[in-house]
């Protein structure tokens, strides 16, 4: 085998294996089920449910407890999630 072929078989076989990693890669990123939440996500949904509750018992702003949606990404973020606990529950 000539230098340039070694030079040609060695790009390629780098290439293959850098296109394997890419996609195992990708591939560790998806998930079949939902997703968790962080720690600050889940205390940003927990307060900001809070500051809803009060607000449909009525209290005024400077009397509620909780957070406002600051973000604005209340409902989609904390849709109702079904834990682990909730589906044994439900068998």
């Amino acid at each position: 085998m000539t230098d340039t072929a070694r030079k040609h078989r060695s790009a390629i076989t780098l290439a293959v294996i850098v296109g394997g990693l890419v996609t195992l890669a990708s591939l560790t990123q998806q998930t079949d089920g939902p997703r968790q939440l962080s720690t600050s996500e889940a205390e940003y949904c927990e307060m900001t449910a809070m500051w809803q509750e009060d607000a449909k018992a009525g209290f005024i702003e400077s009397q509620r407890r909780g957070w406002p949606d600051f973000h604005g990404n209340a409902a989609s973020l904390c849709s109702p999630q079904i834990t682990h606990g909730q589906q044994l529950a439900s068998r």
